[in-house]
């Protein structure tokens, strides 16, 4: 309520305090419910009534920056820290308003006196840290990591921190005192040796960093690090053989993690293709490693991908997928590698073998019912594709995309056509293309094997001529839409599409029977019976289903 804040009438100083709580109280219940103005004009009257009522002026500061009156807001926000020091919410808000106004200086005094005020709390010397970084003022930036430094004591992280201030200030000495300092301090750990090495290294003091390297594997002969960085001193100074044998006994190590072992060997595999690539040298690498125990199938993978990039025979990079999967069985994504190239020279039993062992091991993974029932249905075992797609069928949800819920239903129902089921091909086909209702070879289908039974020819008719609009010198489309309209009776419009379909062949001695049957069927209700009779001897040259329908027509135009 309004009216309690205002009353006008002279107050004692104990009842404006009150009555001014009061105000704030209720702007803060205001603001909850979403009545800003309301809000807005409390805090106001509850600093007229409290002139030192910080919590208002924090809050007053709020509305004016939010309604960018950036001054008076920091003003607000300046009187509330001045009149509740110890706030650090206040005071931290102060701050990062200055450096959303880009007062820099102002923001980075109240952000030195909050780390004076509150020693423990390192944050503050990080942001202070990050903002001198900023402005290149790496002496403070030094100063702020170095009380830090104080308070949480000696790290790796900020030891990196203060050596790259030193960088910035090109006092690389400043950045080797904090970086040694570090190892001293650490003397049994000697991946921070190794750190130095590098150091020294990349520095140009090649020879301190061979004995560092050197220091190092000699207390820990197995560390990865150490060996790595030996290694790249080696090659930097072009003693490649010594590289070489340090590289297969990191290889080797039963201690280097399996992505190291990538890493080392892709930096090898460019260090030869640098220099012209001797392939041989670097399967024969690829060979040792796999000879040992391996946890992961990676450097399988890396040695399958680098056969590939070399263009290597279709045996050899099925020998690396297979290899790779004898490693890991149950990565379905290198079965799907190796089925696919299996896929591209024979659709054999050892293809619907790698099938049933993908879908074993991700038994609801739809795509790879449809991959298993594809082969089944090439090898003509049509049961098992049929209990295959009805599987992956089965397993379709929201999440599978709509051309894989196509695929299988079109294959499920061209699998139950050869088996004569007709009824559920069609409810199939239907399935098809409720998810791709623009899938031609479904379409094209599905119409001609309703004109085959006779049925619904008006939604045969349409599905064809969809098919040939897309596909307009598709030669089995438009023998399909003859034929619908053959069946209909329609035989002039009939001979205009099957013309088509025999000029859409051209002069090619291999025109389908079919074609070739069905417009000697159309040439006879139109009584061009020579010219039937023509088609129906071509048609028998090139095969047809039914050769002694064929035989009968050709001998009822003779009689």
């Amino acid at each position: 309520m309004l009216c309690t804040c205002t009353v006008s009438f002279a107050l004692k100083g104990t009842e404006r305090g009150a009555l001014s709580r009061y105000c704030y109280i209720e702007a803060v219940r205001q603001q909850d419910m979403g009545n800003y103005g309301e809000a807005f004009e409390l805090y106001r009257r509850s600093i007229e009534l409290n002139p030192d009522a910080a919590e208002a002026y924090y809050s007053l500061s709020m509305f004016y920056l939010v309604l960018q009156h950036d001054s008076l807001g920091t003003e607000c926000l300046k009187r509330a820290v001045q009149l509740a020091p110890d706030n650090t919410e206040f005071a931290e808000r102060l701050a990062r308003t200055y450096l959303m106004q880009n007062n820099m200086a102002e923001g980075i005094n109240v952000y030195e006196q909050l780390a004076k005020q509150k020693p423990n709390r390192t944050d503050y010397l990080e942001m202070l840290a990050r903002i001198y970084e900023q402005q290149h003022e790496y002496d403070k930036m030094l100063s702020a990591l170095s009380r830090i430094e104080v308070q949480d004591g000696q790290s790796e992280d900020l030891t990196l921190t203060k050596m790259q201030a030193y960088s910035f200030m090109g006092d690389q000495e400043g950045a080797y005192r904090e970086l040694k300092s570090l190892v001293d301090a650490h003397p049994n750990d000697m991946n921070l040796q190794v750190m130095l090495g590098n150091w020294l290294l990349s520095n140009g003091r090649k020879d301190e960093a061979l004995q560092t390297f050197l220091a190092a594997l000699k207390e820990e002969p197995d560390n990865a690090q150490g060996q790595m960085s030996l290694m790249d001193y080696y090659r930097s100074e072009g003693e490649t053989e010594k590289a070489d044998v340090l590289l297969y006994d990191m290889l080797v190590n039963p201690r280097t993690e399996p992505s190291a072992r990538v890493t080392m060997l892709r930096e090898y595999v460019k260090d030869s293709e640098g220099k012209g690539g001797d392939s041989l040298r670097v399967m024969q690498l690829f060979d040792r490693v796999l000879q040992l125990p391996q946890k992961t199938s990676e450097v399988a993978e890396t040695k399958v991908a680098y056969m590939i990039m070399k263009n290597a025979p279709k045996d050899s990079i099925r020998a690396g997928w297979e290899k790779v999967l004898e490693i890991t069985p149950e990565y379905v994504g290198a079965r799907m590698q190796l089925i696919q190239l299996m896929w591209e020279d024979s659709i054999d039993e050892d293809v619907v073998k790698q099938c049933k062992i993908a879908t074993e091991y991700v038994p609801d993974e739809p795509v790879l019912y449809y991959y298993l029932g594809m082969a089944q249905y090439i090898n003509k075992h049509h049961q098992d594709a049929l209990n295959s797609l009805r599987r992956g069928a089965n397993n379709i949800t929201k999440a599978t995309a709509d051309n894989v819920a196509a695929d299988i239903y079109e294959l499920l129902g061209d699998v139950l056509q050869k088996e004569h089921r007709m009824q559920e091909a069609f409810v199939a086909y239907d399935s098809c293309l409720v998810y791709d209702p623009d899938k031609v070879v479904c379409l094209n289908n599905y119409a001609y094997f309703l004109s085959l039974e006779n049925k619904e020819l008006k939604k045969a008719e349409k599905m064809s001529h969809r098919a040939i609009t897309a596909e307009p010198n598709n030669a089995t489309y438009l023998d399909t839409y003859a034929w619908i309209l053959y069946q209909q009776k329609r035989y002039e419009e009939a001979c205009i599409y099957i013309e088509q379909a025999l000029k859409a062949e051209g002069d090619s001695v291999d025109i389908p029977g079919d074609i070739l049957e069905h417009a000697g069927d159309i040439y006879y209700r139109l009584n061009r019976k020579d010219e039937a009779l023509q088609m129906w001897q071509r048609a028998l040259d090139a095969g047809v289903d039914d050769e002694a329908l064929t035989r009968k027509k050709i001998k009822r135009k003779k009689l």
